[in-house]
């Protein structure tokens, strides 16, 4: 068994059944879709889809594979193409394409775009760079054929274009030039295309040209669609023809790889298409159709396969229910707007995964030179009969030898002519040789047994040395984005905490202003406390003032004129009681504020005590406790407007004292005696006093 089998995880032997593997591969949305706010409608879930369908979701399950939009170039191809490369090289047929509508990323997908060469244009497979799958997958033959069993390796390249039902040469010369499609006679079920350009490619540098030069001659056309949607199929194909040589014995396989780059599968309608494009896009819808008509026939097993419907399916008729491993990559659009397209593309991926293909492998055996070349003489002998049998006209040697190599043929009839003697060299030689030829068969078998079981468990070694090189470099990968969030959480913490550190700094000045504030007020109180406590000594000192001098001057006046002045008497006692009245009255008031503001003192004082002993609990607290330095304000306000009205009242009192000054005067005009008697003279120093009294108040 070939070594290259161990870099494959599937393996088919001889050959066997194989279905449609089928992938979804889901693009992110464009810049026009997020402009216009076009939502997504689909989430991947496994190896399901789930599409919101006007508020209904469905869901579409089975694939082996969901691609969603975070899928790199290097994951798709190692997921969906990689395993198909060893099989290639075992000398089966393999075919990847790729289905979609328009602007889905199918040419993405095929062709890429890698910057990252070498000088004679390689890179490697597995590297996260941009190369799509036809890149890889040539660059992955290349790099496979590099083991040393391979003694002789043959790439050879076609790519054509099917463009409105009509094939064309994208290596050729004249573009405009149709090719024809016939039935390959030496392989059953196969085509060939009449005059198409095979290239020899020995480098990746080869490829490139190739793969270049045909996509600028593809048909192009602008629509609706996309600014340069790609109206036609495109068909790369590798024929991969190498021998491997494996102790005495040489194989020869021959693989064949279609890489297809299928064309929009959007309606008419839908792709914006007029006049010509639309008979364009009917084309091309034709096309489609009839391969969607092979898949259901396919599916259902029918008896009749309708391949001849297009050219399209003619082409691909051995990688749909033919010999060939078949790959399907439907590429659909994640917006509402492209939701009837892409539930197509959906349910085309479910049909296309029943079809199954029945496989088997390119191989042919040999056993050293000599029969090598009498193998290519059989095989020259056996064309010269078919002709012979073909044709239907008497064939003379000359006829013959016009049509054969003359001289291969006279090699041929000089070893018939010493056949004889050959064949009696050729037994005295085994004779003579046959147990030493044998035991040397023997020794190297075993060392070849060894070297292939060496070289498969370095190969194998080998492949899973680059996969997990490539699983380290995406976990790199991972850890650098890790790395980079981290440092911006990081970031966002410091700034963060920045940001509460001078809160807490603001919050701080502001308590220190609210203990200024406090202390203010504090100094304010007491300074209106002492105000008050001055203002109720002069009331103390003037009561005591008034009621002696008021007392003895009433009592003598009452003893000495009580006949004379009695009324006037009367009206001034009533005063004088109404003025002490008042006077006592504004007493109990100040005294009362006096011990409200006292009281004031004493709960800021506590409450300064308080603050000052539990600093932590007022910064929790500082609410609460603002409510209730509010109240003392409040508390203040009321103590002022009630000093106010004191004030007032003190005001009042003065002017009903003024009044008694007034009508003293009056008292005095009224009594007008030639001789003042001794009682007159002690009324007007009473008087006098009374006036002394007033003018000090008044002050």
């Amino acid at each position: 068994m070939s070594s290259l089998f161990a870099t494959s995880s599937i393996s088919y032997g001889k050959g066997g059944k194989s279905c449609i593997k089928v992938g979804i591969r889901v693009r992110p949305r464009n810049s026009k879709e997020v402009s216009e706010n076009d939502q997504s409608v689909l989430r991947s879930v496994g190896t399901s889809i789930m599409l919101n369908d006007g508020g209904k979701e469905r869901k579409f399950t089975g694939y082996d594979f969901v691609l969603d939009e975070s899928i790199t170039q290097c994951q798709l191809y190692k997921k969906m193409v990689a395993e198909y490369i060893p099989q290639l090289l075992s000398g089966y047929n393999c075919t990847i394409f790729a289905y979609g509508q328009t602007g889905t990323g199918k040419t993405f997908t095929m062709e890429g775009e890698c910057k990252e060469l070498n000088v004679d244009g390689s890179f490697k497979w597995d590297s996260n760079n941009g190369a799509g799958v036809t890149s890889r997958a040539m660059q992955h033959i290349f790099t496979m054929l590099e083991v040393p069993t391979c003694t002789r390796k043959s790439i050879t390249v076609t790519y054509v274009e099917l463009y409105n039902e009509e094939v064309y040469d994208l290596l050729g010369d004249d573009i405009s030039r149709k090719l024809k499609i016939f039935d390959d006679t030496q392989n059953a079920g196969g085509i060939c295309i009449k005059d198409v350009n095979e290239c020899v490619v020995n480098s990746m540098l080869d490829v490139h040209q190739l793969i270049r030069h045909g996509a600028s001659m593809r048909q192009t056309a602008s629509t609706a669609m996309n600014q340069r949607s790609s109206r036609s199929h495109a068909v790369f194909t590798a024929v991969v023809d190498w021998d491997e040589t494996l102790g005495n014995e040489t194989v020869t396989r021959r693989g064949k790889i279609n890489l297809v780059d299928l064309a929009g599968s959007e309606n008419i309608g839908k792709s914006g298409a007029t006049k010509g494009s639309a008979r364009e896009a009917g084309n091309i819808n034709t096309s489609l159709l009839a391969l969607g008509q092979v898949i259901n026939a396919l599916t259902e097993k029918s008896s009749h396969i309708p391949y001849r419907s297009s050219k399209l399916t003619r082409i691909l008729k051995d990688s749909l229910g033919g010999s060939a491993l078949t790959c399907l990559i439907a590429a659909v659009s994640p917006t509402m707007s492209n939701r009837s397209e892409t539930i197509s593309t959906l349910e085309y991926g479910l049909k296309a995964m029943n079809v199954e293909n029945d496989i088997r492998a390119n191989i042919r055996a040999r056993k050293d030179q000599l029969f090598q070349s009498l193998g290519i003489m059989d095989d020259y002998l056996q064309g010269i009969g078919g002709y012979l049998r073909h044709s239907t006209s008497t064939v003379s040697r000359s006829k013959l030898l016009s049509l054969a190599d003359k001289i291969l043929f006279s090699k041929i009839d000089n070893i018939i002519s010493r056949k004889d003697e050959i064949v009696e060299e050729a037994n005295v030689w085994f004779a003579a040789n046959t147990e030493f030829l044998y035991n040397l068969k023997q020794q190297f078998d075993e060392l070849s047994r060894v070297l292939q079981e060496r070289e498969f468990e370095t190969m194998k070694e080998k492949f899973k040395l680059e996969l997990l090189e490539a699983e380290i470099q995406e976990k790199s990968e991972e850890i650098e984005k890790l790395k980079e969030k981290s440092l911006e959480s990081i970031k966002v913490v410091q700034d963060h905490k920045n940001g509460s550190l001078n809160k807490a700094d603001a919050f701080e000045e502001k308590c220190s202003e609210a203990i200024e504030l406090l202390q203010r007020r504090q100094d304010f109180l007491g300074q209106h406390l002492q105000k008050c406590q001055d203002l109720v000594a002069k009331c103390d000192a003037f009561e005591e003032e008034v009621t002696t001098k008021m007392g003895s001057g009433l009592e003598n006046l009452q003893e000495e004129s009580r006949s004379e002045y009695n009324s006037m008497l009367e009206k001034n006692n009533s005063v004088a009681k109404e003025n002490i009245g008042i006077a006592n009255s504004l007493f109990d008031s100040v005294k009362a504020e006096k011990e409200s503001i006292t009281n004031a003192v004493r709960s800021q004082d506590e409450l300064m005590e308080s603050f000052k002993k539990n600093k932590g609990e007022f910064s929790t607290n500082f609410g609460s406790k603002l409510q209730e330095f509010k109240e003392i304000q409040n508390f203040n306000d009321k103590i002022r407007s009630t000093c106010e009205e004191k004030i007032n009242e003190n005001n009042t009192v003065s002017e009903e004292i003024e009044l008694v000054n007034v009508y003293a005067q009056e008292m005095k005009t009224l009594v007008k005696v030639p001789e003042k008697s001794e009682t007159v003279i002690e009324l007007e120093k009473y008087l006098s006093g009374i006036d002394d009294v007033i003018g000090k108040i008044m002050s």
